[in-house]
């Protein structure tokens, strides 16, 4: 059977769930719009993620990673003149309201949560003299509100993907040091596995927790750090060409702690290896040539026979961006075996995204249609919960006359729980599992 939960996205969000008991399946449908100035919270990933050029950032999303960076950050004389010296600060709140008019435990709820975000980052060179390229990252986090899943509706793609438990968090301390003309770089400390694998910008549009983030398949079969958790870890990031970026980490396999100070190694940690390799092609648009608009050929041929003649420059176009990935995992860590004891060693599963922008009216700017989708394989359902997943969206930018940055969401998000898990619950009585 099918627990299904309907929501809007704006700026108050609300929803219609329904809950059916013994399901073994979990499954969330959403539409809206969100404003680009309101997408991300893990400010620290843009102000990390200074991609080289030619890799630009995701379309028709006009200039998504800088746009945060600056959104997110301070904007004065003071700031500026600590960013030019190497120390760079940054501040960032979120709040998610919800509710459930009909359906779910208890029916007419409605919850408020949010998020605040704080940290700095620190630039060797301009604070040391040396090494360029090289930089830390520290960040805490303030969660504070309830959970509309937790308190009324009973499913497990939680309604509000920032509450992750009320109270105070260290998130996150790396280095992380930039090398090869700045195509390459590694990063080493506390930091969080879905920062870097699994995720995309596009994901970041979305309030459910089905979708917004990492594939909650990843987080909750193989307990994969995301904020506000981090464990010990370290991440190498390589861009081969123009499109196509391969990248590898290894991470600690420990419980997390309330706070996020539990620093400790423990014998008994496993080891969590992932990589995930993506291919980010761009597609001209039809009749273009590399990217512009092509000219008239009497006009080309004119210009040829006549020098002198000035004619005026085409205009710059923007091609149908996509961006494909494939990635996979491997834990040394034991999990429980039919989701109970006795304990079974090692875990492994595998990861596919892809998006396309496959619609632009006007080429000479960034509003169009982006559609995409990813899918998780976690294939041992003796101790995986949820085995499966596909998640699938539209994202049109510029859909509103006059409003050329807001993004007009559709997303579902399917997850099928395992066989075993789902026997455990009937037999328990319980119908769902929470989140956090």
């Amino acid at each position: 059977m099918i627990l299904a939960s309907l929501f809007f996205l704006a700026v108050v969000s609300s929803g219609n769930n329904q809950l059916i008991d013994q399901s073994h399946h979990d499954a969330t449908i959403g539409a809206g719009m969100a404003n680009i100035d309101q997408t991300q919270r893990e400010s620290e990933l843009q102000s990390q993620e200074v991609v080289p050029s030619p890799y630009r950032p995701l379309g028709p999303i006009p200039n998504l990673l800088e746009e945060e960076k600056q959104a997110a950050h301070f904007d004065s004389d003071g700031r500026n003149f600590l960013d030019q010296h190497g120390v760079d600060f940054f501040l960032s709140y979120t709040s998610d309201i919800a509710g459930n008019p009909v359906g779910g435990v208890n029916p007419n709820g409605f919850t408020y949560a949010d998020f605040f975000y704080l940290g700095g980052v620190f630039k060797t060179q301009e604070l040391f003299g040396w090494p360029p390229g090289g930089s830390v990252t520290m960040s805490v986090a303030q969660v504070d509100g309830s959970s509309l899943s937790q308190k009324n509706i009973g499913n497990q793609f939680a309604a509000q993907e920032i509450y992750v438990g009320q109270t105070f968090y260290w998130h996150q301390i790396f280095y992380e040091q930039r090398f090869w003309d700045n195509h390459a770089n590694i990063k080493i400390g506390r930091i969080s596995t879905g920062n870097d694998f699994a995720t995309s910008p596009l994901y970041w549009f979305y309030m459910n927790g089905g979708i917004d983030g990492s594939p909650q398949a990843l987080l909750i079969n193989q307990g994969i750090s995301y904020y506000a958790t981090a464990t010990w870890g370290a991440v190498l990031k390589a861009h081969l060409s123009s499109s196509t970026v391969a990248r590898v980490g290894v991470y600690q396999v420990t419980p997390g702690s309330m706070h996020g100070l539990t620093w400790n190694m423990y014998p008994s940690d496993g080891v969590l290896l992932m990589g995930q390799f993506s291919w980010n092609p761009e597609f001209p648009l039809s009749g273009s040539r590399s990217g512009q608009q092509q000219s008239d050929d009497d006009d080309e041929q004119e210009s040829l026979r006549s020098p002198s003649k000035n004619p005026v420059a085409p205009l710059s176009t923007k091609n149908f961006q996509g961006h494909y990935w494939m990635g996979g995992y491997y834990s040394t860590s034991t999990y429980n075996e039919s989701l109970s004891m006795p304990q079974q060693p090692n875990s492994y599963g595998l990861y596919w995204h892809a998006d396309q922008t496959v619609y632009r009216p006007d080429p000479t700017n960034d509003t169009g249609l982006v559609l995409w989708t990813v899918f998780t394989l976690s294939p041992q359902q003796s101790i995986s919960f949820m085995p499966f997943q596909v998640n699938g969206g539209a994202v049109y930018t510029g859909l509103i006359p006059g409003r050329k940055t807001d993004a007009t969401l559709l997303g579902i998000a399917y997850g099928n729980f395992s066989p075993n898990f789902a026997a455990q619950q009937s037999e328990e009585g319980a119908a769902f599992r929470l989140t956090n």
